[in-house]
């Protein structure tokens, strides 16, 4: 799908707001908001992909320090919380940008990374360090390390730090 600004901006303003976050309500009156929203449609979903692309492109914009957290991650201590904050952080950000109807163009280079990205971030969630705690779906610290690393070999590759930009 080819990026439209103008559609992007009419389709957030046209976008119902939730006005009950949902930590304010029980599980049974968020089901019940849920179930009196209109049905998603084209529109609900062509928004979705926007967004995605808007934080997508926040993700690779921020690609060299992503790089520099991975690196400190391989060659230290496998402590990732500094890069999920940096995940959370620019999601929330285009979030954000989206709410102050703030929208970026995306470049182009950027199709596929925040997917790497999020890739990342969940193996985190599969890491048990203690072998006696360990559970056969769950990573030990040097399987973790050897993934991290295809990852970071494919980001690297296919999107380069210093590419001259040609927006």
């Amino acid at each position: 799908m080819q990026y439209n600004k103008r559609k992007h901006l009419k389709l957030l303003k046209s976008c119902p707001k939730l006005e009950s976050p949902r930590t304010s309500l029980s599980d049974e009156e968020f089901v019940k908001f849920l179930d009196s929203m209109p049905r998603p449609d084209e529109n609900f979903f062509k928004l979705e992909k926007y967004s995605a692309m808007l934080i997508c492109h926040l993700h690779w914009e921020n690609r060299e320090h992503y790089f520099e957290l991975i690196e400190k991650l391989l060659n230290g201590p496998m402590h990732f919380l500094e890069l999920r904050k940096k995940h959370r952080a620019i999601n929330e950000a285009g979030e954000s940008l989206e709410a102050n109807l703030i929208l970026l163009e995306p470049n182009e280079r950027c199709a596929g990374f925040d997917d790497l990205i999020d890739e990342l971030v969940s193996l985190f969630d599969l890491y048990c360090p203690d072998p006696s705690l360990r559970e056969s779906h769950e990573l030990s610290e040097e399987e973790l390390r050897d993934l991290v690393q295809k990852i970071f070999i494919e980001m690297k590759e296919g999107y380069p730090e210093n590419s001259k930009e040609n927006v």
